[in-house]
């Protein structure tokens, strides 16, 4: 079979998906080529796959009088390839894929992967309404990353929807002996005590990742721990002692929108001073100076041991507005992490019983969790057990591939002779 893969600009778990998709279906002897951004090839390496051919075409951001310039490229590199099959990968992609491959004759057979939900209001919304409807219409088949974006897709005329998963990444081991190393690593950079609870976020810092939920969790702890709302119950109850909310520090790895990082900075920093405000009377009481009770925030920027971070972290946090089939939980997932996400998109059916699920934009059930998970390590321990146990169970990279080739053939007509 000859496909195209055409994807859009991407740093994160799309670009991740389809150079998976691309190096497994292309070892099985099939014909590979991508088209997308020059940028998107730097960051995932498309070029240096085997058997997989890359053109470089900037698919851009939005709708524009420029779209029809930017259909006549893409069809003549399609065209080029002799694609049989032409399978986009988000809107974008998917928009300018099936305007192009439409007029292509012979036509190839058009399939659309979502990844995303479309969140525009208003003006931006309509449109993207109908940029949904037209591609679930134009196309031979919809794949949804979750079962929601499947049930959307069928709702709005989708002649052939279903549920394909974005593969659980391979994720290395990690030694105890390297987590360890990795913490002291952190905390010495950082500043924060080796024995703290590591609470870790990892993600882009932009809007749909919601840090300022995040934040606005962590300032609820800070009051807990000025006003006393949280009590150790170890004395009364023959527990061990449980760590005190105090002691944890929190990281957040991930490139920024800066805008983004700067306001969640802000109302980080705002969140600060008015704890600090509100204990400033006990304080002068005692001499001292008033000190903030607001948890640590530190955002480490774009990693590359996510692997490393995971093993030393303690908790894992998800705050997103909206998921799909995040990689980044599958990977803490696989680690054995105790989890707490947001029950939005496809993370409640990705986590099920293998970590706490709250309500999208919950600042205080999230401060709720995550104090309950600080105080009480065999909680931690349990869901950590819960979570390797549901990530060994997760479709890997070459089983999602070897299912995706399963239908491209039975899209295609059977060759004769």
């Amino acid at each position: 079979m000859k496909i195209v893969f055409v994807i859009g600009t991407s740093t994160g778990g799309v670009g991740t998906h389809v150079r998976a998709l691309a190096r497994d279906v292309a070892a099985a002897g099939h014909e590979i080529g991508v088209i997308g951004p020059a940028s998107t090839d730097e960051h995932f390496g498309f070029s240096d796959l085997p058997g997989v051919r890359f053109a470089a075409l900037d698919m851009g951001t939005g709708i524009g009088p420029g779209d029809a310039a930017l259909v006549t490229k893409l069809r003549r590199t399609i065209r080029s390839f002799g694609a049989e099959i032409v399978h986009a990968h988000g809107f974008r992609a998917g928009l300018v894929g099936l305007l192009a491959s439409r007029t292509l004759r012979p036509r190839p057979c058009f399939i659309i992967s979502l990844h995303n939900q479309a969140s525009g209001q208003g003006l931006r919304g309509r449109v993207e309404t109908g940029i949904e409807t037209l591609l679930a219409k134009g196309a031979d088949l919809t794949l949804g990353a979750s079962t929601d974006l499947v049930v959307r897709a069928h709702d709005l005329g989708a002649r052939d929807a279903r549920f394909l998963p974005a593969a659980a990444p391979e994720v290395r081991t990690v030694t105890a002996e390297a987590a360890q190393a990795t913490r002291a690593q952190l905390a010495e950079e950082y500043g924060f005590d080796r024995s703290a609870v590591i609470v870790l976020a990892v993600g882009r810092v932009a809007p749909q990742k919601n840090y300022p939920m995040l934040v606005r969790a962590l300032a609820h702890l800070g009051e807990d721990v000025s006003t006393g709302a949280k009590t150790d119950t170890s004395a009364t109850t023959g527990a061990p002692a449980a760590t005190p909310v105090s002691d944890l520090v929190v990281l957040v790895a991930g490139a920024a929108d800066e805008n983004v990082l700067a306001d969640v900075r802000a109302q980080y920093e705002s969140a600060q001073h008015e704890n600090a405000a509100q204990h400033e009377n006990a304080a002068r009481h005692e001499n001292q100076g008033a000190a903030s009770a607001v948890p640590e925030l530190h955002f480490l920027g774009p990693r590359d041991d996510v692997a490393e971070l995971n093993a030393a972290a303690d908790i894992y946090v998800l705050t997103s507005v909206w998921e799909a089939r995040a990689l980044v939980l599958q990977e803490a997932l696989i680690a054995g992490r105790a989890i707490i996400a947001t029950s939005t998109g496809g993370t409640t059916e990705l986590v099920g019983d293998a970590g706490i699920l709250i309500e999208s934009d919950d600042d205080r059930g999230l401060a709720d969790a995550i104090s309950e998970l600080v105080s009480d390590p065999a909680r931690r321990v349990e869901l950590g057990e819960r979570a390797r146990a549901r990530g060994a169970q997760l479709p890997g990279e070459r089983e999602v591939a070897e299912e995706l080739m399963g239908i491209y053939t039975e899209l295609l007509p059977p060759q004769v002779g």
